[in-house]
């Protein structure tokens, strides 16, 4: 398990690199990334199968914020063991509401929620550090 205090690869102002890519709406991501769409509809976005650290939300500590965000698993969801996997991208959102912050592209989204999942992040910049331990995509998981 990464420990946020002594992993060398955690985020820092100085080490994060460059801020994710921000998107002012739904409308506007969708139309960089419409094979990874975020559902426009509040039932179905809704219903995506997605990170929120126990309904308390993920703190944004990376943009400065600090708002409570909830992580999604573009397109569908996160696909759960007995789902096939897919090919997707991971952002973050204000509970389904804009900014769209991108945290991952072209990544396996049942590997992208192993990660998440396995350290429990309440953070943003610790979603990041999860995330960024992915390797490239190794093909679907079963």
């Amino acid at each position: 398990m990464i420990q946020p205090e002594t992993d060398p690869r955690r985020p820092s102002e100085t080490t994060v690199g460059e801020l994710p890519r921000r998107f002012a709406s739904a409308v506007t991501y969708n139309a960089a990334y419409p094979a990874c769409a975020l559902p426009s509809e509040p039932h179905r976005r809704n219903a995506l199968r997605g990170y929120h650290a126990a309904m308390a939300g993920v703190e944004d500590d990376v943009t400065g914020s600090g708002a409570s965000l909830t992580v999604d698993f573009l397109p569908g969801g996160a696909p759960t063991v007995a789902e096939p996997d897919r090919l997707g991208t991971v952002v973050a959102t204000h509970w389904g509401q804009p900014p769209v912050l991108v945290l991952a592209e072209s990544v396996s989204l049942h590997a992208a929620w192993k990660a998440i999942t396995g350290h429990w992040p309440t953070r943003l910049s610790d979603v990041r550090v999860a995330l960024a331990a992915l390797s490239a995509y190794p093909g679907p998981h079963r």
